[in-house]
């Protein structure tokens, strides 16, 4: 017979404060097997697409033309509703209305157009 220490005073009892804290912990640890985030609200797969220049021709894996958005996914999606997004024109005007994009906005980060969000990635 070893001598041991229990790692509480009464064997056969759990302590209260493990007690209340057994559910939470039981529940938090369980949850991801109920509730995968693995998965997604919206289907991530997307059938294979030909980019378009905008002349409305398939470009080539070679190409150096630049591909038309617009031609590209417009025949699906509806173009001028995700183009007229507020999210998507953040940026291309002042608080007047005035167009403030411009291929100089920001001579460091030639990429940047505007203030906002407009012409970025």
């Amino acid at each position: 017979m070893t001598d041991r220490t229990p790692w509480f005073k009464d064997e056969g009892k759990m302590p209260e404060k493990l007690k209340k804290l057994f559910l939470p912990i039981s529940l938090i640890l369980l949850f991801p097997l109920f509730y995968p985030t693995s998965i997604s609200s919206q289907v991530s797969i997307h059938e294979k697409i030909i980019l378009k220049g905008f002349d409305g021709t398939p470009l080539t894996i070679d190409s150096k033309m630049p591909y038309s958005p617009k031609k590209t996914c417009g025949t699906c999606h509806d173009y001028d509703r995700i183009t007229n997004g507020y999210h998507f024109q953040q940026g291309r005007t002042n608080g007047t209305k005035k167009i403030v994009i411009s291929d100089t906005f920001d001579p460091k980060f030639s990429w940047n157009l505007s203030s906002g969000m407009y012409g970025k990635h």
